[in-house]
């Protein structure tokens, strides 16, 4: 916009939080909802989903809360001096979204089967099953956990360097990391090209961050979208 001042980009984590972020992400992303699913399979007691990803979820969580609370207590700061700033790169963020998502969906209208992804359906059967639990991980605790990795740990860390790469890493580990385990379920490697539904959300996220200097900004993003996007799902 014109007359808006940009201001340079400033990584309010520390390096052994970036450093914990970087060691937990494989962890998040890879090993627990295997382990968890391992857990699950052995359980004399038959585990829900309802409540494999509360554990799942509740995990991350704390990891989270635990390891980068000075860092959400910073970023709120931010949040709290400049509300305006966070919040014009929360709308803006918002119509870039749903822009480049509208182009997405044009550029794949040949693929039929990426319509939808395996994720929507398994979070409209899970809605079915469960749908106060779901809600409230969905909306209010999943951004959390997503936003300080993804964008906290992951952009930041990488944006001190080159703003291309933290684009380009940060949105590719988020919109693998929502498709991977139907790639392995499913057998086929062409599974991961659900992918690319996500990399508007995960580029518009990362703007929103870089452009308002709070993550807080990006999660307040993710909540509204992720709530939209179970409105529409039904």
């Amino acid at each position: 916009m014109k007359g808006e001042s940009v201001r340079p980009f400033i990584n309010r984590m520390t390096p052994t939080q970036t450093a914990v972020g970087w060691v937990y992400l494989p962890l998040y992303a890879l090993a627990l909802p295997m382990l968890l699913g391992v857990a699950a399979y052995l359980s004399p007691r038959e585990l829900t989903e309802a409540q494999i990803n509360l554990l799942y979820t509740g995990i991350s969580l704390a990891v989270v809360l635990i390891a980068m609370f000075s860092y959400l207590r910073r970023s709120f700061y931010v949040l709290w001096d400049e509300p305006g700033r966070c919040l014009s790169a929360v709308l803006r963020g918002m119509v870039a979204l749903y822009a480049m998502s509208l182009l997405m969906s044009l550029l794949l209208t040949a693929l039929d089967s990426l319509d939808s992804t395996p994720n929507d359906a398994e979070i409209a059967l899970m809605m079915g099953s469960a749908p106060g639990v779901f809600t409230g991980l969905i909306i209010f605790l999943d951004p959390i956990v997503e936003e300080v990795m993804f964008r906290g740990v992951v952009f930041g860390s990488i944006r001190l360097r080159s703003r291309f790469w933290a684009y380009a890493v940060s949105a590719a580990l988020f919109s693998l990391c929502h498709v991977w385990q139907y790639a392995l379920a499913y057998h086929d490697p062409w599974t991961l090209l659900y992918a690319l539904r996500y990399l508007p959300h995960s580029l518009a996220l990362a703007w929103c961050y870089e452009r308002s200097g709070s993550i807080w900004a990006s999660i307040f993003f993710h909540m509204a979208v992720n709530g939209l996007s179970l409105f529409v799902l039904g």
